[in-house]
């Protein structure tokens, strides 16, 4: 398994780091970077048998993916399959910060799992599963189904 996390050095940008902005936005831009990478060179279909787990909901990658869809095949021609399929292929841990709208947009384009904090605020990372308006097979998927696939588990009922 590869577990990527962002350094938190602001994406190595002035823009970012200089304007209170390293972990709030420079993170979630690392973690689009790191994927995007991940994406262009293929690692994701060269190594079908490592499970590659991207922070924060993937960080702009939900967004992001269907424009990389379109301009990739222009700008990366390089680029060995569709982004969405490569995408696909990675795993999401759910750290959006208690946004319901985030969880649900990475959850249609991908999927999500692992939140890392603890107390009143791990609490708040997986009621915000439930409460987030995803379907209770979606939130089943997100708090159980797609971490014993990840770590090859069975339910035990």
């Amino acid at each position: 398994m590869l577990y990527l996390h962002p350094a938190g050095d602001a994406a190595c940008s002035p823009l970012i780091g200089e304007h209170h902005g390293t972990w709030s936005v420079g993170a979630p831009v690392e973690d689009t970077i790191s994927a995007l990478h991940l994406i262009t060179h293929g690692i994701p279909s060269r190594y079908p048998r490592m499970k590659i787990l991207n922070s924060h909901l993937g960080g702009a990658l939900p967004m992001l993916i269907q424009r990389m869809d379109n301009q990739l095949p222009w700008e990366a021609p390089e680029t060995p399959e569709p982004p969405s399929v490569a995408a696909r292929r990675m795993w999401y841990d759910t750290v959006g910060h208690g946004h319901p709208p985030a969880l649900r947009c990475a959850a249609e384009s991908f999927g999500t799992d692992f939140p890392y904090q603890t107390g009143a605020v791990f609490e708040r990372a997986v009621s915000y599963i439930t409460s987030s308006g995803l379907a209770p097979r979606e939130a089943d998927r997100i708090l159980t189904a797609n971490a014993e696939a990840l770590f090859g588990l069975t339910r035990v009922s």
